[in-house]
């Protein structure tokens, strides 16, 4: 695919003068996405939301189709929640475990995560990783054969930097033995593949997808629904088991934005978006790499879009974020050791990355105002 439809889809947007570098935190909605949401809030202002709901059906049947497809679900396996963090908590609440067990987590695992884990009573085991990060299956399979976990969770792409798990072949090696596998795509859907055969995958509309915030999404696979645990309301009896996770107070205009968002995120062509957004992340860590007083986090790493920094001459990432934005509306976001605890924690309390997380529109031009931003901060 040519460089004209990464400007399209950059012209596509509401103009800024801001150079948008925080994909991985929210990305830019199209005018379209903008007003497919703004429609349907008119709409449900004109003639009630639940009339307004049952008008826009057909689009939201669209809707969870496709985002099927992205998750490597059927419809029927498919449930809208609010974020990805509620799609989280409604599969801790519907899923079988119990206080005590074990969840197989690697060392780039999302903080918060690993927070909720500990608060149900389940207990977060690390998982063997290579010296980028990445899940060493070799090792893995050891501890899958001696002494699995209850399951396996994977961020399939981390938080704090753009390291991407090996996902495919984790699902497979845990499938041949007996332990399912919950994928974290919140950072990876419209981002990077997500690999098939997961028995859950929970993600986000608000990141490189570009829909709405307020929608998150969650497909669980058909062996599995059986087994959750469900509230099943009388006036919902026909909706498939994985949909009874769904709340009553929908963000409705919001889901018939990430339609939108995904239909767009589809004309692209997923797997050109992946190959652009590596190309993407490519570009900027080979830019930044040589840069006076930053350091580029683990760049041997399979790796996406995003780039994480580490001052080297003593700098206050916090105040660095501020001033990119103020004095050269360049956004970026400040990744602190919350974010990555087993990873980070490990490299000091008071580390702090800089993230930059552009999406497919990045020019050269510029990552040179970047390179000269950095310089200059």
């Amino acid at each position: 695919m040519t460089d004209r439809a990464w400007e399209d889809w950059a012209a596509a947007r509401p103009e800024s003068s801001l150079l948008h570098l925080d994909s991985a935190a929210v990305g830019r909605s199209s005018r379209a996405t903008l007003e497919a949401v703004a429609a349907h809030a008119r709409l449900e202002a004109e003639i009630g939301g639940y009339v307004a709901q049952e008008q826009v059906r057909d689009r939201l049947d669209a809707a969870r189709a496709d985002v099927a497809g992205l998750l490597g679900s059927d419809a029927d396996g498919v449930a809208f929640l609010e974020s990805a963090s509620a799609a989280f908590d409604a599969l801790l609440d519907a899923w079988p475990l119990t206080p005590g067990d074990r969840v197989g987590v690697a060392a780039s695992e999302w903080g918060p995560n690993l927070e909720t884990f500990a608060h149900r009573g389940l207990v977060p085991v690390p998982l063997p990783v290579d010296a980028a990060g990445g899940l060493d299956l070799e090792a893995l399979e050891q501890v899958l054969v001696s002494d699995p976990p209850a399951l396996v969770h994977v961020d399939l792409v981390a938080a704090q930097r753009g390291l991407v798990q090996p996902g495919a072949e984790v699902v497979a090696l845990a499938r041949t033995h007996g332990v399912p596998v919950w994928l974290d795509a919140a950072q990876a859907v419209g981002h990077v593949a997500v690999p098939r055969g997961a028995a859950a995958v929970y993600a986000t509309s608000r990141k490189w997808l570009t829909g709405p915030r307020g929608v998150g999404m969650l497909a669980v696979a058909p062996e599995h629904r059986d087994a959750l645990r469900l509230r099943r309301l009388a006036k919902h009896a026909d909706l498939p088991d994985v949909q009874h996770l769904e709340s009553d107070e929908a963000h409705v205009a919001g889901r018939v934005g990430l339609g939108m968002a995904v239909r767009e995120h589809l004309a692209l062509v997923p797997e050109r978006v992946h190959e652009r957004l590596g190309d993407v992340g490519r570009l900027v860590r080979d830019s930044v790499a040589p840069l006076p007083g930053w350091e580029v986090v683990r760049p041997e790493a399979p790796a996406g879009s995003t780039t994480a920094l580490v001052p080297t001459a003593g700098q206050d990432v916090g105040r660095v974020r501020e001033r990119l934005l103020a004095e050269h509306r360049v956004l970026t976001s400040v990744c602190l050791p919350w974010r990555a605890p087993l990873e980070m924690g490990v490299r000091g309390p008071g580390e702090a990355f800089l993230r930059l997380s552009p999406h497919v529109d990045l020019t050269e031009e510029s990552v040179e105002r970047v390179c000269r931003a950095l310089t200059s901060v």
